[in-house]
């Protein structure tokens, strides 16, 4: 048995066929000999996933080395301490004689606690696998750390589904944690990296699901009401970043719609996360995040014009057209047009994703989240109650959203600082909505629920109207007939006017 630490990565937009020599070219694994292996790896489990279900992994491995023969390693993996690409588990693993799995090979493992009576074993089916060509390194570090270094190019298969699989491995083989960091940091300066909180068995379970491609919404957050304010500031912000970047991930792809936005509603929820502990985060200062600026704009950019094509246009295409032959041919010009900005759009979404940058601020992200219940906590929030500090917060916020709106209500709705009223309120409003949900286990009652039903009012009601309003202007840099633009300056006008 082993306690496996090991930090993911992996390598978005990168080229399988250059990764294994840009890696090569990495100052810190200079004169580092690599060793290439060919590894199939097969999961099991039952027809009812009990192993999945228990947050626990059962592989057999083929690896072939050169022209060594055919080694046989069975696996078992249970779930441990785990924060965002950083898990530590337990690992079991034993050679075998050949390609089939072994109870005796089991013994000493907590097999026998999950599986008592050996009902499961005797269930065990192939579920999905991976194949992968491995480049391993052995790094000797300075300080006596050692870290195995490894490159997976390959695939996860399961049935006639097939995802490409390119990511590192950081796994660490004596020292400290932070030395996976650091090697992080130095990769994340050289290749485009993104943090990766899926292992390959989740991947591979999604993949069997067919939810490889779905889009990662917010999760449930299990709060104590006496817990630790930085523990619950750990998982509250990793929960919002795992959002944002497991978003991320499939930008490459070809990210859904929806997949974006979530990408964009993850790294809001982390921002809202930021302003609830902001007096604790005080004395542990956050990363700079100015390289994310670039990627940001560009999932805005994206978000803009598919909320144009998919909700805002097609609601008012029957009405400019009114049975018009002439006008039909000039709205099918501008849904052409509208289909090759977004094209152009998310390839500079891509090409922001792949800059280094993003990746490093990524992986700076991480190592503070893992370091933050270690910082200093201010004096007067030490013995803090989680949920009486949190509602406290929660007030003050209610506080500025009933002032946004009263500002809203004495300005002119269409002029230049009624819009950004607008915008303040709906800001304040997703706020609110971010924390309500991820502190709902603390907040209990029909008050927290009529409050979190108001602010998604307020910020469906105002999105909707921005996003007609500020339309007319998105469209005007672009190829688009001026009638068309007229009609939908006609239509904003006329929305925002009162009564």
């Amino acid at each position: 048995m082993s306690a496996e630490t090991e930090l993911k990565l992996t390598l978005s937009g990168a080229d399988p066929q250059r990764i294994a020599a840009q890696l090569a070219a990495l100052p810190a694994l200079a004169g580092v000999v690599p060793v290439t292996q060919q590894l199939l790896n097969r999961y099991y489990d039952t027809p009812a996933q009990d192993l999945r279900r228990a947050r626990a992994a059962l592989r057999l491995r083929r690896a072939r080395q050169g022209a060594e023969r055919v080694r046989w390693l069975q696996t078992l993996k249970t779930a441990g301490a785990s924060a965002g690409a950083l898990s530590q588990r337990g690992e079991w693993e034993a050679a075998l004689r050949g390609g089939r799995l072994d109870p005796i090979a089991l013994q000493g493992t907590p097999w026998p606690r999950l599986d008592p009576h050996g009902r499961w074993f005797a269930q065990l089916t192939p579920c999905f696998e991976t194949e992968a060509q491995r480049i391993l390194r052995e790094l000797h570090l300075p300080g006596g750390g050692r870290v195995e270094l490894v490159l997976d190019v390959g695939a996860v298969r399961a049935g006639a589904r097939r995802l490409a699989l390119c990511e590192l491995e950081l796994e660490l083989l004596d020292g400290d944690p932070e030395i996976l960091f650091a090697l992080a940091a130095e990769i994340a300066a050289h290749l485009p990296v993104l943090p990766a909180p899926l292992s390959k068995a989740e991947r591979g379970w999604r993949l069997a699901d067919g939810t490889a491609e779905a889009p990662r919404h917010a999760r449930p957050v299990a709060l104590a009401p006496d817990a630790p304010l930085a523990h619950a500031a750990q998982a509250l912000l990793g929960e919002a970043l795992g959002q944002f970047v497991e978003n991320l991930d499939g930008v490459p792809r070809g990210a859904a719609p929806e997949g974006v936005h979530q990408a964009r509603v993850g790294w809001r929820r982390w921002r809202s996360m930021l302003w609830l502990f902001k007096p604790l985060l005080a004395a542990h200062p956050l990363p700079d995040t100015a390289g994310l600026g670039p990627l940001l704009a560009a999932l805005g950019a994206v978000r803009d014009m598919d909320v144009a094509a998919l909700a805002t246009l097609p609601a008012w295409s029957n009405a400019f057209i009114a049975g018009d032959a002439a006008r039909a041919r000039a709205w099918q010009r501008l849904e052409n047009t509208v289909a090759t900005e977004r094209a152009r759009r998310r390839a500079a979404l891509r090409q922001a994703l792949c800059a280094p940058p993003t990746g490093q601020v990524l992986v700076a992200l991480e190592h503070w989240l893992h370091t933050l219940p270690q910082a200093a906590v201010p004096p007067d929030l030490a013995k803090a109650r989680l949920a009486d500090w949190a509602h406290r917060r929660l007030e003050r916020l209610r506080a500025r959203l009933k002032d946004a709106h009263q500002a809203l209500r004495e300005a002119e709705p269409d002029s230049p600082r009624g819009l950004a009223r607008q915008h303040r309120l709906r800001l304040l409003a997703k706020r609110q909505r971010y924390l309500l949900d991820g502190l709902r286990p603390l907040l209990p009652g029909a008050r927290a629920r009529q409050q979190r039903k108001q602010a998604a009012a307020w910020q469906l009601d105002i999105g909707a109207a921005r996003d007609l309003q500020l339309l007319p202007d998105l469209l005007a840099p672009l190829p688009v007939d001026r009638a068309v633009l007229a009609f939908l300056r006609g239509v904003a006008a006329g929305r925002a006017a009162p009564g």
